[in-house]
């Protein structure tokens, strides 16, 4: 039952993150600033967690601590690659490729952990991938693809990597590091060194006049940092061993889009077409599929 709940937080979190970020959209908030300013919330907020700030005499002894390191850098870096991919190649294909990156997760987890692999569970990826694509099916924007030199399409290639090598990090941690151990130190350096990285390049933009810092920004990063801080903090509890690696992230992401749909039509009014709603089955089917697979 506890997962159950840790599963729901977790969706509910990341879902509570996308329609931020269309929020930010719409008062034109400089997503790249806010989104710096919500590592910071989420170090203060792990930090209230534990009761205290987790900077000790040799922090970076831990087991843990260049993993901690080596995922900051690939959240912060993996933003930036897809904000150029939406604005190269639109929202939707962003969307679609950070989701597809479950092949790469499924992959680890099966291979790492000898996890299930049966017809039930392939069945049910694949209806989770259709669904992806489907549910995210918007009208084609012209990106001008003719002009586009041939080293733009590491751009998507690099989010496709990042996304699901993060996810296979996160669980390899948690399992043959972290152990039975809370991640909540764990967590708070990997947004610290994601913050502190991202602090440079915007104080740099700033001081070079490429960029201006606005009261929004700072109130967008302010509403991002709680549940984006605890999107992970729930995947990790779920990440135990309890539930299998190759359950848990296709579950958890068509989840993600399933909720997030659904709300962007209640509360945004975004038109689901046919196709889209098609898509929101198949997602739904999916995940019983591979919740049965087990």
């Amino acid at each position: 039952m506890i997962h159950l709940l840790y599963l729901a937080g977790s969706i509910l979190s990341s879902t509570i993150i996308v329609l931020l970020f269309k929020v930010f959209e719409q008062k034109q908030v400089n997503s790249f600033q806010a989104i710096v300013i919500n590592y910071f919330v989420c170090v203060a907020t792990g930090s209230l967690l534990i009761g205290e700030v987790p900077v000790e005499a040799d922090f970076w002894k831990e087991e843990w601590f260049p993993y901690a390191l080596g995922l900051g850098i690939l959240f912060i870096s993996t933003f930036y690659f897809v904000a150029l991919t939406v604005q190269h190649f639109g929202v939707a294909v962003a969307i679609v490729i950070q989701k597809m990156s479950i092949i790469l997760t499924v992959i680890f987890a099966i291979w790492m952990y000898n996890e299930t692999v049966n017809a039930v569970k392939i069945v049910g990826i694949i209806l989770a991938l259709l669904a992806v694509l489907l549910v995210n099916r918007r009208k084609v924007e012209d990106k001008n693809e003719a002009n586009w030199p041939w080293w733009m399409l590491l751009l998507p290639a690099y989010v496709f990597i990042c996304c699901g090598g993060a996810e296979s990090l996160l669980q390899y941690v948690k399992m043959s590091v972290l152990g039975d151990e809370g991640g909540i130190r764990f967590s708070i350096f990997i947004f610290g060194t994601a913050g502190t990285i991202g602090a440079v390049i915007m104080l740099g933009s700033i001081l070079l006049g490429k960029a201006q810092f606005a009261l929004k920004n700072l109130l967008a990063g302010l509403a991002l940092g709680v549940p984006n801080y605890f999107s992970l903090h729930f995947l990790l509890e779920i990440l135990d061993g309890t539930w299998e690696g190759s359950v848990i992230f296709p579950v958890n992401n068509i989840g993600i889009i399933i909720l997030s749909a659904l709300l962007a039509w209640v509360i945004f009014t975004e038109r689901l077409s046919k196709i889209n709603l098609f898509g929101i089955g198949l997602a739904i089917l999916s995940i019983v599929l591979i919740a049965l697979s087990t």
